[in-house]
């Protein structure tokens, strides 16, 4: 059995906006900062096999403080920077729904409309299913792998995982460094734990 987890950065000034990141470089908040210590406490004095981040700032500097925590480098690797939201991207949803008329219907399900210059999800959810059995298989009945990502990339991947179609998309929230566990065993994912922040409840 092989066992990943999923993080989602710290908080960014564009989170509290409720804007579209995407591949947009923005800068964590001294909230978001703070976060992401809290969040390399949990892992303290744990064993990691390797730890892999989106080298955009916001998920780099939040995987540092884990890195720095458990004396381990972070892999940087656009395997899991966050998906484009091409037009869209620096929007809020009220903007973006009174630019495009079909925007209510990509807020239920993606799969229906694709964003103009933004990446294809179905494509990007199938990538991300195939890279975590690729990490999953590399290092098997060792230590936990961590990936510090996003949460349109955790979205993906964690459908890609359960093999959901995109209409669930927007039926998973994810916190500011959440924490989701996935186990890979069987040929198969299991989800062991959704959207843990429990750590940002200790002082």
């Amino acid at each position: 059995m092989s066992t990943i987890y999923l993080i989602r950065h710290g908080e960014t000034k564009w989170n509290l906006e409720e804007r579209f990141q995407g591949i947009t470089n923005t800068e964590l908040t001294e909230k978001g900062m703070q976060q992401g210590k809290q969040l390399a406490e949990r892992f303290k004095n744990k064993k990691i096999s390797n730890i892999y981040a989106s080298p955009l700032d916001r998920a780099k500097i939040t995987a540092g403080y884990i890195g720095e925590m458990v004396n381990k480098d972070v892999i940087l690797t656009d395997d899991f920077k966050e998906i484009s939201f091409g037009d869209w991207e620096g929007l809020t949803t009220t903007e973006i729904e009174n630019k495009y008329n079909w925007a209510k219907e990509w807020f239920i399900n993606p799969g229906n409309h694709q964003i103009p210059n933004g990446d294809d999800m179905e494509f990007e959810k199938k990538r991300l299913k195939e890279k975590l059995k690729e990490i999953a298989l590399s290092n098997p009945h060792t230590f936990p792998n961590l990936i510090v990502s996003h949460a349109g990339i955790i979205r993906l991947a964690i459908l890609g995982a359960m093999d959901l179609p995109l209409s669930y998309y927007w039926r998973l929230t994810f916190g500011n460094t959440c924490v989701n566990v996935l186990n890979y065993e069987d040929g198969r994912f299991v989800l062991k734990c959704l959207n843990d922040t429990s750590h940002l409840l200790k002082n």
